[in-house]
């Protein structure tokens, strides 16, 4: 009996530091590894077009904009290639409008919003840069932390842009994790020393469809797959290492409010990949924020549905055309 517990106990040893170190990085991986997807993954796919709602058009021309520009350029910490489409605005102006896209998405997905920057007129007010951030269109391949590396992206192209085109002023407009990496850029300490640094400065933000608290939605999405607290737990401690600490900071309550910009949230209570329950509870009492909620529609899929196209396109002119 001693024998067979003895034999016991170190198989238990064994399967507890096989988990260790088998187990808890294929969970990290699910959170920090994605296929990238290119254009000629979403162009070649009629799914996706259609998901991506920009039908034949492929790049700003296809908008109206001939005159945009393919900008390469480099990340501030680790050295990666990014690219991007630079839109000057019809007249000399200061501020740029920075559209970044989520997890497992390009720029293709977020071009087709120059449409409502046309409709509305806002070329006459705001320069636009749609970047690819890591891992997604023509940028390099990495690993993503729920849109910690996505702030530095996002950093990234504010002071290219400064040093290219002389712009200070921006608004970042994000959607899904790429706001999450909007709301993150202009709160992580070292990132908002950068932008000191570099003289430039964001007035507002626009966070649609967004990741609001990093690990509450990876918790919800955990208990979906039937995973138990205490791996999960587990899981996100290994996790937290690749954001060096700041995990806990992630979520709106504290960016929100740490940061006071303006911010205008667009959200639908059906979006299954960022609920709405934790959105809701992330921005509850922030008077800083301007939450507008749409009903039955799908994650990052608002602007598509004709019945809300202009009511989210006149929200978001006034609120680019608001003065705080």
């Amino acid at each position: 009996m001693k024998k067979f517990l003895k034999f016991l106990a170190i198989g238990i040893v064994l399967v507890a530091v096989a988990f260790y170190f088998l187990g808890i990085p294929y969970f990290t991986g699910l959170i920090t590894d994605y296929d990238r997807y290119t254009f000629e993954y979403v162009t070649e796919n009629p799914k996706m077009v259609e998901a991506y709602g920009i039908a034949d058009n492929r790049t700003p021309a296809d908008y109206g904009y001939a005159n945009f520009e393919e900008v390469s350029y480099k990340t501030i910490f680790d050295g990666l290639n990014l690219n991007g489409w630079y839109i000057p605005a019809k007249k000399e102006v200061d501020q740029t409008l920075i559209i970044s896209h989520g997890r497992t998405s390009n720029r293709l997905k977020t071009m087709k919003y120059l449409e409502l920057v046309s409709d509305y007129g806002l070329d006459t007010l705001y320069n636009v840069f749609i970047p690819d951030l890591r891992n997604s269109g023509k940028s390099d391949e990495a690993k993503t932390a729920l849109g910690y590396e996505f702030a530095e992206d996002i950093v990234a192209t504010m002071v290219m842009l400064k040093e290219r085109n002389n712009q200070r002023d921006y608004v970042l407009w994000g959607f899904s994790m790429g706001a999450m990496a909007s709301a993150t850029a202009v709160n992580r300490p070292d990132l908002v020393e950068y932008m000191d640094l570099n003289n430039v400065k964001v007035n507002k933000l626009i966070l649609a469809s967004p990741l609001s608290n990093i690990k509450e939605t990876a918790w919800a999405g955990a208990q979906e797959m039937g995973l138990p607290k205490f791996i999960f737990n587990m899981a996100w401690n290994d996790f937290d290492k690749q954001t060096e600490g700041y995990s806990d900071k992630m979520k709106f309550s504290y960016l929100l409010s740490n940061n006071k910009l303006p911010a205008l949230v667009l959200y639908t209570d059906t979006d299954k990949q960022t609920p709405a329950p934790i959105l809701e509870q992330e921005v509850e009492g922030l008077y800083n924020v301007y939450p507008i909620l749409f009903k039955n529609a799908d994650h990052v899929q608002i602007y598509t549905r004709p019945e809300y196209k202009q009511r989210y396109g006149d929200k978001v002119n006034e609120f680019l055309r608001m003065a705080f």
